[in-house]
């Protein structure tokens, strides 16, 4: 048996949950609390510390960007990105650079977890 705590604005949900349990899933889904529907012992945590969040907002991405990351996070490679914006690798490459530098991380993982953890994409 697992419990989990949702906390929401003046709301706190407390629900067991069983696996496929009919209750937790209509709570699951009415609450919208990002816990998976087929393995709803899951959560998805969306955190990240104060100085993450200061890099993001102090450092916006632009409109590009952020459709880049999104790609990235799809796990598609620089050629794949190229060929579905019409722009070459080497632009690509240069979105990704910016994209790194912005989120202050070193790797394509790196930024992609940021990117899920901070909500800039899903």
């Amino acid at each position: 048996m697992n419990t989990c705590q949702l906390e929401r604005i003046e709301e706190t949900l407390t629900s067991t949950l069983f696996p496929l349990h009919s209750y937790a899933l209509g709570e699951i889904k009415n609450h919208r609390c990002g816990i998976s529907v087929f393995y709803p012992q899951t959560v998805m945590i969306r955190a990240i510390d104060f100085q993450q969040w200061q890099q993001v907002v102090n450092n916006p991405l632009t409109e590009r960007e952020l459709c880049v990351l999104k790609m990235l996070v799809d796990g598609k490679s620089n050629s794949n990105i190229a060929e579905e914006l019409y722009l070459t690798v080497g632009t690509i490459k240069t979105h990704v650079r910016n994209i790194l530098r912005k989120l202050d991380v070193t790797d394509r993982t790196q930024a992609t977890v940021l990117a899920l953890r901070s909500g800039l994409v899903d």
